[in-house]
């Protein structure tokens, strides 16, 4: 089953590179968020059943959806601005 979770962060992995849109972009990192949190799962699993690991991955969920608010904030304030969205507007943002 880990590679299961190996393949999901690698998917996500190739998203965040090949996407040149924001939203592409945020969906890689939630995939690769997602490899992490079943890693962490299995891992915990896998070493007696303790918690350990389902503790460690309710904290990486907890920061994927913060990290997903946060993201989504800044693109709604790029879409008000710019009227569009790209990855490379966001440069923009420092001025």
């Amino acid at each position: 089953m880990m590679w299961v979770a190996g393949v999901v962060g690698g998917m996500g992995l190739v998203c965040m590179i090949s996407r040149r849109t924001l939203l592409g972009f945020m969906i890689g990192i939630q995939l690769l968020i997602l490899g992490a949190t079943m890693m962490f799962v299995l891992a915990g699993v896998s070493a007696g059943g303790r918690v350990s690991g389902q503790v460690f991955g309710m904290f990486i969920a907890l920061g994927g959806v913060a990290q997903l608010v946060a993201g989504y904030a800044l693109a709604v304030g790029l879409f008000f601005l710019k009227k569009r969205v790209g990855m490379d507007d966001l440069r923009s943002l420092k001025q």
